[in-house]
C-alpha cells in the first residue's frame, strides 16, 4: 500500500507541472485581418443556334479528310476529294452570370461521336474559347462560338449524321 501512495504521489506531482497555464488573451497589434466574400450569379449557359456543316460531297481520294468550321467561315479538306455545298453555320451560345467574371469553357468530352442512324460514324472535334469575360449581367450577356472539324474517310457511308455538343461553363 505503502508503494501505491508513493506511486499515486509521483503522478500527482507530474500532473501538476504538465498540466498547460492558463491561457493569456493578447490584443493584436497593427492591421486587423478582416473577412470578405464575392457574391456571384449562377452561370447560365443558353444553346443559340446549331453547329451546321451543310452537305459534302464524298469523292476520289484515299485515306481520310476534313472539313473545319469557324467563326471565320468552312474549309472543305484539303485532297480535293470533298465538295462542300449549302448553309454552315458554328454554335452560338450565351453565358449570362456575374459582371466581369471570367468564364471557362469546356467540353465534356474531346471529341463527339456522330452517327447516321445506319451504323455509319463520324468524329467531331469541337472547337471553342478557352474562356469569356462575362460583360453583361443580364440579356444578353456574352456570347460565344463553337466551331468543329469532322474526319471523313473515303468511304463513308451517306446519310444524316448528328450529335450532341456537351459545353460547359464555370467561373475561373
Amino acid at each position: 500500500m505503502r508503494n501505491f501512495l508513493k506511486g499515486a504521489a509521483a503522478l500527482t506531482a507530474f500532473l501538476a507541472f504538465a498540466t498547460p497555464a492558463a491561457a493569456q488573451q493578447v490584443s493584436v497589434t497593427g492591421a486587423k485581418p478582416t473577412a470578405t466574400v464575392n457574391v456571384m450569379k449562377p452561370l447560365q449557359l443558353t444553346g443559340l443556334r446549331n453547329l451546321v456543316f451543310g452537305n459534302v460531297l464524298v469523292g476520289t481520294f484515299t485515306g481520310s479528310d476534313t472539313v473545319a468550321i469557324t467563326p471565320s467561315g468552312r474549309t472543305c479538306g484539303t485532297t480535293g476529294g470533298l465538295t462542300c455545298s449549302g448553309t454552315f453555320s458554328t454554335a452560338q451560345y450565351r453565358v449570362v452570370g456575374s459582371n466581369n467574371n471570367v468564364a471557362l469553357i469546356t467540353s465534356a468530352t474531346p471529341t463527339v461521336s456522330m452517327s447516321n442512324g445506319a451504323g455509319g460514324t463520324l468524329t467531331l472535334t469541337p472547337t471553342f474559347p478557352s474562356s469569356v469575360t462575362v460583360d453583361n449581367s443580364g440579356n444578353p450577356g456574352k456570347i460565344f462560338e463553337v466551331g468543329g472539324t469532322l474526319s471523313f474517310s473515303s468511304t463513308q457511308a451517306d446519310g444524316l449524321y448528328t450529335g450532341t455538343l456537351d459545353i460547359q461553363v464555370a467561373y475561373q
